[in-house]
């Protein structure tokens, strides 16, 4: 078992050590020959886990992402025990959540977010940044799994701890106010949604966030034309125009400019 234990805590350590050049599929089946040896014994939970992890991590690295999410997957769902250190257990998490996103994995991203999200509070290694961060990812992965009650949730407890950390007029709530706002809008509380999203414009505006202000003008244009305000909707549209071409934005203002345009066919067609 010492001998197990000593060679899996040497792949680690190599694995681990951003300097070190090794074979990606030597490493591989030395980690295939541990796994069949903790496999056979029943004390050897604890390195058979690491061994899968280890193996996700490396298979990641060879661009096999979805082999490497299976294998992440597998080396978590065993019992982790007391005696892993919390920095890594929340690492490990965050890592299966990143990989699952890039593979659009939306419900195994918001799952382990949601476990480094927690991990985090009390893991020592993580500044109120670093947690902030892990949240918001959490809630963004929520909302693209379509699970929004549970999104909005999580970003409005979030976003007032975002607004007691940095201040309630700073830039860094900028995200976390747009991910909230769509999730409203998701959840059809159109009104909600738009004062978070004039809330975030002023934001920008207070930065002069040229491209961010523009966006938002296009989302505040869609939100007051489903909420029965066309003109409202036109003065959105006219000031993205405006604004692009004071920004010199080539390629966004020629779409600025059809959006506008179509916006005003439309309208035309209205009885």
């Amino acid at each position: 078992m010492t001998q197990l234990r000593e060679r899996v805590a040497a792949l680690r350590a190599l694995v681990h050590d951003s300097s070190a050049r090794f074979s990606a599929s030597q490493i591989i089946t030395d980690l295939q020959q541990l796994e069949q040896t903790a496999r056979a014994r029943s004390d050897a939970q604890p390195e058979l886990r690491q061994i899968l992890i280890l193996m996700g991590v490396v298979e990641c690295q060879r661009g096999e992402a979805a082999k490497a999410r299976d294998l992440l997957r597998a080396g978590l769902d065993i019992e982790a025990g007391e005696s892993l250190d919390p920095n890594q257990l929340t690492r490990d998490h965050y890592f299966l959540a990143s990989l699952a996103t890039d593979l659009k994995d939306f419900q195994t991203a918001a799952e382990h977010y949601g476990k480094a999200a927690e991990l985090a509070k009390t893991a020592p290694g993580f500044e109120t940044n670093q947690r902030l961060g892990i949240r918001e990812k959490h809630g963004f992965a929520l909302c693209e799994a379509k699970r929004f009650a549970e999104a909005y949730e999580v970003n409005s407890a979030l976003l007032a701890d975002a607004e007691r950390h940095f201040g309630v007029d700073d830039h860094h709530l900028s995200t976390v106010l747009i991910n909230t706002a769509q999730n409203l809008y998701a959840l059809g509380r159109l009104p909600e949604a738009e004062r978070h999203l004039q809330r975030c414009l002023r934001l920008a505006r207070a930065r002069e966030d040229g491209e961010r202000e523009q966006d938002l003008l296009y989302q505040l244009a869609v939100l007051a034309g489903e909420q029965g305000r066309p003109m409202e909707a036109r003065g959105y549209l006219t000031e993205r125009v405006e604004r692009l071409e004071k920004l010199g934005i080539t390629g966004r203002l020629e779409a600025a400019r059809r959006g506008l345009e179509h916006f005003d066919r439309r309208q035309a067609k209205t009885p």
